[in-house]
């Protein structure tokens, strides 16, 4: 059985998608080939059927104009954000079967930062290359990533490592037998 805070969660992204779309006046065929989908796949996000990987949340917000954090649900969290372990909602880095979950730990509308937790085994996809508005960081908790970026640039890091970047440098992570037993960042 779903998880109902996950699915309001879902729902209150897919209003948003929808709302944002309405006041671009871009119709779902038009907002779907801007951000590289289907219709079909963004109508199921905008009807709350389907939950956006954070890939695509991106692309989304980069085809409408506005920041990814304006797609999320708005926070009434008064200044404090608390989520206990086990807590937030988990979705795909990326479309890609069996890729890694990220989960939203805080962001929401009018947010400058948004905190994900990522836990990737080795060997499974953390998501293709990657670009956004904003800015990343990545902190190491256990195991080694490497982060490669678009630059030609690739760093490896270990538990306790972190990198900050512009989110608009083209980046990826790798997990993997070649890189380090595993990772949670």
């Amino acid at each position: 059985m779903p998880d109902p805070h996950e699915a309001a969660v879902t729902a209150a992204i897919g209003s948003s998608v929808r709302r944002a779309r309405q006041r671009s006046g871009l119709s779902t065929r038009e907002l779907a080939q801007r951000a590289s989908m289907s219709q079909p796949f963004l109508s199921n996000i905008e009807n709350g059927r389907s939950a956006p990987s954070v890939a695509t949340l991106y692309k989304l917000a980069a085809a409408l104009g506005v920041s990814a954090s304006e797609l999320l649900p708005a926070s009434t969290d008064e200044g404090i954000v608390l989520v206990r372990a086990g807590e937030g909602v988990a979705t795909g880095m990326d479309e890609t079967p069996g890729v890694a979950l990220s989960t939203l730990l805080a962001g929401a509308p009018g947010r400058i930062m948004e905190a994900r937790r990522a836990v990737i085994e080795p060997g499974q996809p953390a998501g293709d290359w990657f670009d956004h508005d904003g800015e990343d960081f990545l902190f190491v908790i256990d195991g080694v990533v490497r982060v490669e970026f678009g630059t030609g640039r690739v760093d490896e890091l270990a538990a306790g490592d972190s990198i900050w970047h512009e989110g608009t440098i083209p980046h990826r992570w790798r997990v993997g037998p070649d890189v380090g037993p595993g990772c949670s960042s």
